[in-house]
C-alpha cells in the first residue's frame, strides 16, 4: 500500500523536471495553451535578431538567457508595412460599405488616421526583446536608446491570472518582488520562451501559487498535475 507521502511525491515526479541554471538541461517539454504554429529557427528568422551574439545579459546573479526574441529592423519595417496596410484596407473597406469608395484616400484626415494608428502598433522607436532562462521571465524595451527592464522568478510566483483580449490572451505574473503583464502573442514568439514560462507557471501553482479561476482555464492548468499537488498540500496541511 502506497502512503500519503508517496503518494504526493508520485504526483510532483509527474512535474517536468526544473533545468539546470546553467546548462538549461532538461529542456521543459511544449507547455499547453501554444496558439503559434511552426515557427522558423531563430538564425533562419530575418524579422529577429538570432545570432548567439545578440543574447541579452541575464538579470543580476540568474543564469544565462536560454531563449529570447529581439524584433529586428527589417522586422520593425515590415510591422510598419503590415499595420498601414490592414489599415488603410479597412478605410476603404468601410468607405464601400458606405457607399463611397477608394476615393476616400485623397482626404487627408484618413492619412492622419492611419499615421497615428501605425504609430500605435507599431510603437516605430520602441524594440522589445523577450527572454528566459531556467527560471526566470524578462521583458526589456529599448526606446530612443534607454533601456529598462522587469523580470519574475518563474519558479516563485505568488499570483497568477489571464483573460482573453481580441484574438490573444494576457497573462499577468507576479513574485513578492514585482510583476509582468504581457500577451500570449508576445511571449509565444518563440517556442522555448514559452516552455520555459510554462513548466515555471506548472511548478509555481503546485507550490501554491494564486491562480485565478480564468487563467485555470486559458492556461489548462486542469489537464496537469499542478493543481493536485496543491490541493494535496492544502488537504495535508
Amino acid at each position: 500500500m502506497t502512503d500519503a507521502a508517496g503518494s504526493d511525491d508520485a504526483m510532483i515526479d509527474a512535474l517536468p523536471p526544473r533545468p539546470d541554471r546553467e546548462t538549461g538541461v532538461p529542456f521543459p517539454p511544449p507547455g499547453l495553451s501554444y496558439f503559434r504554429g511552426e515557427e522558423a529557427a531563430p538564425e533562419q528568422d530575418d524579422r529577429r535578431e538570432g545570432q548567439l551574439a545578440d543574447r541579452p545579459d541575464p538579470p543580476p546573479g540568474l543564469g544565462p538567457a536560454l531563449a529570447w526574441h529581439r524584433e529586428s529592423r527589417r522586422g520593425k519595417i515590415a510591422l510598419i508595412l503590415t499595420s498601414a496596410l490592414i489599415l488603410i484596407v479597412g478605410a476603404i473597406v468601410i468607405s464601400l460599405f458606405h457607399q463611397g469608395g477608394i476615393g476616400i484616400l485623397a482626404a487627408w484626415p484618413i492619412w492622419a488616421i492611419v499615421a497615428v494608428g501605425v504609430f500605435l502598433i507599431s510603437s516605430p522607436f520602441s524594440y522589445f526583446t523577450y527572454a528566459a532562462g531556467a527560471d526566470w521571465l524578462m521583458v526589456e524595451r529599448s526606446r530612443w536608446g534607454v533601456k529598462s527592464r522587469a523580470w519574475v522568478d518563474i519558479y516563485e510566483l505568488t499570483r497568477i491570472d489571464a483573460a482573453y483580449g481580441g484574438t490573444t490572451f494576457h497573462l499577468w505574473l507576479y513574485d513578492k518582488d514585482m510583476g509582468i503583464t504581457r500577451s500570449s502573442e508576445e511571449l509565444q514568439r518563440d517556442r522555448r520562451i514559452w516552455d520555459l514560462v510554462y513548466n515555471g507557471i506548472l511548478h509555481s501553482v503546485a507550490g501554491g501559487a494564486q491562480v485565478s479561476p480564468q487563467a485555470i482555464g486559458i492556461l489548462q492548468l486542469n489537464k496537469t498535475p499542478a493543481l493536485k499537488i496543491r490541493d494535496s498540500d492544502d488537504t495535508g496541511r
